[in-house]
């Protein structure tokens, strides 16, 4: 009897460990999917709203306005389909005068969900401002710390148990650079964040890194016969240097006040964008992106919820007396 129990025990323990592993094995298999998929977005995230965030990830971009802004964005992506990314990013920047020079500042604040991942990145950004010829040249840098933080107890779709359990997380220094050139209605920028490609070690739980990431983006306002309409195409291109990803956008301001735009993110989606300024310092949009890959079965779409204040501070005048290219 005692040898029986003791068997029935040992194929207990055996079924337990074998139903371990097979949980593992389908989790491997289910992030791995969510890696393939995510592997267009790169490692960062991105938004339909991305000519509005600028300052986050190229820090030449800060103060560029002559303007106070502060702008919120929450990303819900692939909406229903369980572990998918969510994600918030606060960015502020500001004109200010150092040292009797032309400089801005900024902070950036973004915290990423993606299913068992969770990325909190706060980092503070200076840019210096040089008049070159009609147009203004910005050079600028960002440091900060990046959190890693994997969820053990983040729990398989249909499956009670987490898999295993307890919580892990690391902290890094993180660096970017950035330049930018506004000249009349067209503003160049190209940035680099992740700069060091900072290695995150988890020990006995394996390591990672952050990939460097190179942006470059565009945008042109459009004069019109119309003055009560504006016209900017956007485009933003973004790689690790092993794939590369671009959105190209169309937005029109009416009246300066409501805004209608389109997105095409290449083999991947196609959003619609609205907006509205109310009191010529407040603003809201919204984004509804649809995919165009075959991933699009497995959820509803992704929404974008936008907020911002953008005002003029006391005593401070425009660093370069061009017009806006950013929804304002």
């Amino acid at each position: 009897m005692g040898i029986y129990s003791k068997k029935l025990k040992n194929t207990g323990t055996f079924k337990t460990k074998k139903r371990i592993f097979m949980k593992k094995i389908i989790l491997l298999i289910f992030l791995t999917y969510m890696t393939t998929c995510l592997v267009k977005a790169q490692q960062d995230p991105h938004y339909c709203h991305f000519m509005f965030l600028q300052p986050s990830y190229n820090p030449a971009y800060c103060g560029t306005e002559g303007m106070i802004n502060a702008v919120a964005v929450n990303r819900t992506q692939w909406a229903g389909m369980t572990g998918s990314p969510n994600t918030t990013t606060l960015s502020v920047d500001a004109p200010v005068n150092f040292l009797g020079t032309h400089s801005g500042v900024g902070l950036t604040i973004s915290n990423d969900v993606v299913g068992y991942e969770k990325n909190f990145l706060a980092k503070f950004a200076y840019a210096y401002h040089i008049n070159v010829g009609t147009g203004l040249l910005s050079i600028g840098v960002d440091a900060g710390l990046y959190n890693k933080t994997i969820d053990g107890d983040w729990q398989f779709p249909d499956e009670p148990e987490s898999i295993f359990g307890g919580k892990t997380r690391k902290m890094v220094f993180d660096l970017g650079a950035g330049l930018l050139y506004k000249v009349e209605n067209l503003t160049l920028g190209f940035s680099s964040v992740h700069a060091l490609e900072p290695e995150i070690d988890f020990s006995e739980d394996g390591k990672t890194y952050l990939a460097r990431h190179y942006y470059f983006t565009g945008a042109y306002n459009i004069p019109l016969a119309n003055a009560l309409l504006d016209l900017t195409p956007n485009v933003i291109a973004m790689s690790d240097g092993n794939t590369l990803q671009f959105d190209i956008n169309i937005n029109i301001l009416y009246n300066k006040k409501i805004l209608g735009g389109v997105t095409y993110r290449n083999k991947d989606a196609i959003a619609l964008l609205a907006g509205l300024t109310i009191m010529n310092d407040f603003r809201v949009g919204l984004a509804y992106e649809l995919g165009v890959s075959k991933l699009r079965k497995t959820n509803i779409g992704s929404f974008e919820v936008m907020l911002g204040y953008a005002f003029m501070p006391e005593r401070s005048k425009p660093a370069q007396k061009s017009r806006s290219v950013r929804f304002l």
